[in-house]
Parts: structure tokens; C-alpha cells; sequence
């Protein structure tokens, strides 16, 4: 009996040292899809163009500067931006706007937000929130043109288009 127990023991080590090593991968070809990066939420990307040799010649490639999306000003901006197909997502201002920008450029594609009303001013969160979600059904050449109808109804709980 204690012969057949090492044996399977055995068995069951040099199988599953034989099958290929599986791990995650993280975010792919620079698309940052969710808050950690991929479904996995391993926040880590391969990309390897900015190294040690580099990286002291970095320089800023564009702002976004976001004074007029809401009544006041937001001085203290903390999002978790999503890219996607070259298309940076973010919230953004004291409205809790969600703005599409160009990612190699930072020109603003489009801009959504809602006046809410007494329900936005008595708020715990007044600010731009860090919440954003993004969801494809697979179909590429749909994306780009329903991209922002998609977004305003996830935020609105309506069904129609906008």
C-alpha cells in the first residue's frame, strides 16, 4: 500500500512538471483594460521602452487639463485610466466626467457627464471618482463609433442611444 502511495506521489510530481509553465501574462500591446491592468489584476505590462539607460530622458509627451469639466476646479485628480485601441478613458473633474482621449496625443475625443443635481452635491465623493469600466462584445469595427453611447449608457441605466 505505501508502495502505490510513493508511486502515485511520483506520477503526479513528474506530470505536472512536464506540462508547460502557465502564469499571468498582464496587460497586452499597451491596452490597460480594467483597474489592474488585466482581468488577472496583476498590474504589470511587458513593455520595455523605458529602462534604466532612458529613463532620465523622459519628457512629458501632452497634459489634459480639466478646469472646465465641472463648477469648481479639481486639484487633486486621482483616476486609474484605461487604454484601449490608442484611446486613453478616464474620469475626470468635479461632475465625474468620463473623457475619451487621443493616447499618443491627448486630443479629447469626446466628453460625457450628467448634471446630477442635489443627488452630485450631497455626495460622499464629490470629485472625479476612480471607477471606470470598459467592455468590448468583440466586434472591432462597431467599437470606435459606439464607443461613447455604450459609456453613457452604462452610467445612465437608460436603454436608448445617445
Amino acid at each position: 500500500m505505501r508502495t502505490l502511495a510513493n508511486w502515485s506521489v511520483t506520477i503526479c510530481l513528474l506530470a505536472g512538471a512536464s506540462l508547460p509553465a502557465i502564469g499571468q501574462t498582464g496587460a497586452k500591446d499597451g491596452e490597460w483594460r480594467s483597474y489592474g491592468g488585466d482581468l488577472g489584476s496583476t498590474r504589470y505590462s511587458a513593455l520595455d521602452q523605458i529602462n534604466a539607460g532612458n529613463f532620465n530622458q523622459l519628457e512629458i509627451a501632452w497634459r489634459f487639463k480639466t478646469d472646465n469639466l465641472g463648477p469648481r476646479r479639481e486639484f487633486q485628480l486621482e483616476a486609474t485610466p484605461l487604454v484601449a485601441r490608442g484611446v486613453l478613458y478616464s474620469t475626470a473633474g468635479t461632475r465625474r466626467a468620463v473623457v475619451a482621449l487621443d493616447a499618443a496625443t491627448g486630443e479629447q475625443l469626446w466628453v460625457h457627464s450628467e448634471r446630477e443635481g442635489a443627488r452630485g452635491a450631497n455626495a460622499p465623493r464629490q470629485l472625479s471618482g476612480r471607477g471606470l469600466a470598459y467592455w468590448t462584445d468583440g466586434r472591432e469595427e462597431r467599437q470606435d463609433r459606439s464607443s461613447r453611447r455604450r459609456f453613457r449608457r452604462q452610467r445612465s441605466g437608460r436603454s436608448e442611444a445617445g
